[in-house]
């Protein structure tokens, strides 16, 4: 299952999704300043011998004054709500409830929980036993059910959060499963009746072969399953990164703007392509876009530094490396550098050369 994590700026959404994810190291980039996730971001996680996905958001505003981007992160939001089973809405128990936590609770309540994806509040930064309580009840006029205390940097309340996510997620699944029931038996089928294809194994087991056969996704991660080639896409800011993975995948996957910078932490897209036979597993291209990376000299340590050595990580995991430039600006020294880093580590290079369109007087001899 999908587990949306949402909330206004600078709550621990990111922090939080960490510790669900045993993530705290090479998880999402977190810092003490608001907008640093823009882009919605996924982790793997496992609870109760059940594998789950989280889906980390920005900071989510209804007023596009108060953010930067708060359109294009609403937009983000939005998709991550409808892939999700159920939502986290992250707040901060010290500061209390805001305005920007009661309008957010007004749209879950108006859209979200009228679709049947439950909703629970996860107030953050509650690490006192003695005073957390008293900081998540002043959030009961949500109206979004009882209050969460966690502190995700401790790790306090977060267990008891996922067994009240899972026990709704799994309730409704195991509805859904009723109602599928009691259809088939009005034309006489007995869904509980055993395939002698799967006969030998565990009932859990059965519906995992079925779902697997019918191509519905399960609890297991695809990536363990198939053979996957991973594509990091590499380059100077502002050179057209995140355009390009969008065009790929034919959606908005991650925000683009003219402002450079605009992609901070390390943004995965899986695409699947059938194997050369019907009976071989599919394969599995894995693209990474990346955080522009800029002369060494000029990144000062801080959120910058850690999204410039997660791209370098990127080039380090991937198999083949597709170098962008920008061609209205020709071949710059970071672009050498950076071919030659895809080269130390012994990777395959594709080099794209993007706004080829924006080049000026171009002829038949301008690409040689």
């Amino acid at each position: 299952p999908v587990i949306a994590v949402l909330g206004r700026p600078n709550v621990g959404k990111s922090s939080l999704v960490n510790r669900l994810c045993s993530s705290q190291s090479g998880g999402a980039i977190v810092a003490d300043e608001s907008g640093i996730t823009r882009d919605r971001t996924y982790r793997y996680g496992e609870f109760m011998n059940r594998r789950f996905q989280v889906v980390d958001t920005g900071g989510l505003v209804f007023d596009d004054r108060e953010g930067l981007f708060a359109r294009e992160i609403r937009e983000q939001a939005l998709v991550a709500i409808e892939e999700a089973k159920a939502v986290i809405l992250v707040t901060d128990g010290m500061n209390g409830c805001s305005s920007m936590d009661l309008q957010l609770s007004e749209f879950l309540r108006k859209e979200v929980l009228p679709a049947g994806i439950p909703v629970h509040v996860a107030v953050n930064k509650c690490e006192s036993e003695k005073t957390g309580g008293a900081q998540a009840a002043d959030f009961w006029q949500l109206g979004l059910g009882e209050p969460h205390a966690v502190s995700a940097i401790h790790g306090v309340g977060t267990a008891e959060l996922l067994e009240r996510v899972f026990e709704d997620i799994f309730t409704d699944q195991e509805a859904e499963e009723d109602d599928v029931k009691d259809f088939l038996s009005q034309y006489g089928i007995d869904a509980d009746e055993e395939d002698d294809e799967f006969s030998h194994l565990s009932k859990r087991k059965q519906r995992a072969a079925r779902h697997l056969i019918n191509n519905v996704p399960n609890d297991v991660d695809p990536e363990e399953e198939s053979t996957t080639i991973n594509v990091a896409i590499i380059g100077r800011p502002n050179v057209g990164k995140s355009s390009l993975l969008n065009k790929i995948f034919g959606s908005d996957r991650a925000i683009v703007s003219p402002m450079a910078g605009t992609t901070r932490d390390t943004i995965d897209a899986v695409m699947s392509k059938s194997g050369p036979t019907p009976d071989s597993p599919p394969t599995l291209y894995r693209f990474v876009d990346t955080a522009g990376i800029r002369k060494k000299g000029k990144v000062e340590f801080g959120p910058e530094f850690f999204m410039v050595n997660r791209a370098l990580r990127a080039v380090r995991r991937s198999d083949v490396c597709l170098l962008v430039l920008d061609a209205t600006a020709g071949v710059a020294e970071q672009d050498r550098v950076l071919a030659q880093k895809i080269s130390d580590d012994g990777r395959a290079c594709v080099i794209v050369c993007n706004k080829w369109d924006a080049v000026a007087d171009k002829n038949d001899g301008t690409y040689d």
